[in-house]
């Protein structure tokens, strides 16, 4: 690209090639394998051409990852970027503004990138199909999988793209379950990143713990939870924490559900809810506990007590291999036998992984009280992340790595109501 094509397209002048070594997150065998299992899956689906645009898919596949994906971006500055992989060629594109030449000079492995000129739809779709067609990748008949599940682009943006795919002849069929099976199933390098971030969460609930007091707010508390997490080598969560404070009426806590943290002053006889994430390398580790600020009541402790056995259960009696059913079977077991199945509340969990904002919930999702085969036969497999929630009047979740011989729960922090002297 030339430099009076670059202009009005770039922040100033400079020169990938002295940026000094790439700073990827994993080796690059690492993102050679992701490509090569994304190409076998479409390979499976009898699909050409995939049109790659969920932020933590792109990441996951070559490394890239950007602090503003232009999600609700002005309507005369339509993001079209996206990443193109072809099922039966080597190699991907990815397609971009130029702005982020050189983050992705950087942080990906992006064998090839394109780069925008104009940000008009009528200059920059068929500069997308050209390049594609250049390539062979696209001509009458190809099947390109789009995502339609994601976020990313908007309605608007995304049927321009795929009325420009139709119009050089392609037939689009939905990619987005093919996308987030390639993810599901971490590798072990994946783990240990996802292991570091629940060790940044105890820090923070210790900071917590240690940190509380009367007539301190919310935001003071959580600020410095989060600066001990970030000193230790946090990252930003993909979703502003819950962290709030309620009463407690006679032994049961008035929870507020997702608020965040505000200018309330904590006080004694208060819980506070604290759901907190590490973050390494955009891969998220989830431990949500209740702080009682003062003397707790027998009561609150003894469901904490309770709500917290669950997870006893699941390190004795889950192990990956196990179907969704098989798991609520034993879990309900257990819920009802010490009276929580019944009381308000719920038992549920959902995949973690590498996540950007606004979410950090991954695709998988389940609830024991499922009934749908759909939901139900499907199978825990070893390498899966996911969290769980014993939530009835509870603050409690934890992070969970399924394995072939038992699950491993990480978070370090007591499974049970905490307590700081008021």
């Amino acid at each position: 690209m030339t430099s009076d094509e670059r202009k009005g397209m770039t922040p100033g002048r400079f020169d990938p090639a002295k940026l000094g070594e790439k700073q990827l997150a994993f080796p690059p065998a690492e993102y050679d394998a992701r490509q090569k299992k994304i190409k076998s899956l479409l390979q499976r689906e009898r699909i050409d051409l995939l049109w790659m645009t969920t932020p933590e898919a792109v990441a996951w596949t070559h490394g890239y990852v950007v602090s503003w994906y232009k999600a609700n971006a002005p309507m005369r500055y339509p993001q079209f970027y996206g990443t193109a992989i072809p099922a039966h060629a080597d190699g991907l594109v990815h397609f971009d503004n130029p702005s982020e030449e050189t983050i992705l000079a950087r942080t990906s492995v992006s064998p090839e990138n394109k780069f925008f000129t104009s940000r008009e739809p009528d200059e920059v779709l068929p500069f997308i199909v050209a390049e594609l067609k250049s390539k062979g990748w696209l001509k009458p008949g190809t099947r390109i999988g789009m995502e339609f599940w994601s976020y990313l682009p908007n309605r608007a943006i995304s049927e321009m793209v795929e009325q420009a795919f139709r119009a050089a002849g392609a037939e689009i069929v939905d990619a987005s379950s093919l996308v987030r099976e390639a993810r599901r199933v971490k590798s072990e390098a994946e783990l240990a990143k996802i292991r570091e971030a629940v060790r940044l969460c105890d820090i923070g609930h210790a900071t917590v713990a240690g940190e509380m007091r009367p007539g301190m707010t919310e935001l003071e508390l959580f600020g410095l939870a989060t600066a001990a997490m970030m000193k230790a080598g946090s990252g930003f969560p993909a979703l502003i924490p819950i962290f709030n404070a309620s009463p407690v009426v006679d032994g049961e806590p008035q929870m507020l559900g997702h608020a965040m943290a505000g200018r309330h002053a904590l006080k004694e006889g208060e819980i506070l809810e604290a759901d907190l994430c590490g973050v390494v390398d955009r891969y998220h580790g989830n431990l949500l506990r209740g702080h009682y600020l003062g003397d707790p009541p027998t009561k609150l402790v003894e469901k904490y007590r309770l709500a917290a056995g669950a997870f006893d259960v699941i390190r004795a009696e889950c192990r990956a291999g196990q179907t969704q059913r098989e798991v609520a079977a034993i879990l309900k077991r257990y819920y009802v036998d010490c009276g929580l199945w019944d009381t308000p509340g719920w038992a549920l969990g959902y995949e973690l992984g590498l996540s950007l904002p606004p979410d950090w919930v991954g695709d998988f999702y389940f609830n024991l009280r499922d009934a749908k085969p759909a939901y139900v036969d499907r199978v825990f497999e070893p390498g899966m992340v996911t969290n769980f929630e014993s939530l009835y009047g509870t603050a409690l979740i934890d992070t969970l790595i399924w394995n072939k011989d038992g699950v491993e729960i990480l978070g370090k922090t007591k499974l049970g109501l905490l307590s700081t002297p008021a």
